[in-house]
């Protein structure tokens, strides 16, 4: 087990559905769908957080911070995919294709890259927890 490994924690991809809210309109309702390991890396970039630093200092709301999920190379996020990290809840949005970014076949390290961000869940919407996530709190 490399150390990478023991530093990965669990998470679950949040699937969406649309449900008639019955008002003549829809609602959005998430599900806990099927689970993977993997950890969130910040990946602040240093033009990105001297822009942060100037944004602060000019009174201004500060730019959400852009993050690396690292998975197993056979985890495969799909652009605009929303995850969510098990142990904290903290939801993150997928912004990149998995397939550009992976260790090749024969490299001993098994990893995959996904760019990311912080991300939560429309208003107005629900996420159905099942029994198995609150057994896990």
């Amino acid at each position: 087990m490399s150390l990478l490994d023991l530093n990965f924690e669990p998470f679950n991809i949040l699937i969406a559905a649309q449900t008639d809210d019955n008002q003549g309109g829809q609602r959005n309702t998430w599900t806990v769908g099927e689970g993977f390991s993997g950890v969130a890396v910040s990946a602040l970039s240093a033009h990105a957080n001297a822009k942060d630093q100037t944004a602060k200092h000019a009174g201004a709301p500060a730019a959400d911070p852009e993050y690396t999920l690292l998975t197993k190379r056979a985890t495969l996020l799909p652009f605009h995919a929303v995850v969510r990290r098990a142990g904290d809840g903290m939801i993150f949005r997928i912004t990149s294709d998995a397939k550009d970014a992976k260790t090749p076949k024969g490299s001993l390290l098994d990893l995959r890259m996904h760019a990311a961000e912080k991300w939560r869940l429309p208003d107005g919407s629900s996420l159905a927890e099942t029994e198995e996530d609150n057994d896990e709190s």
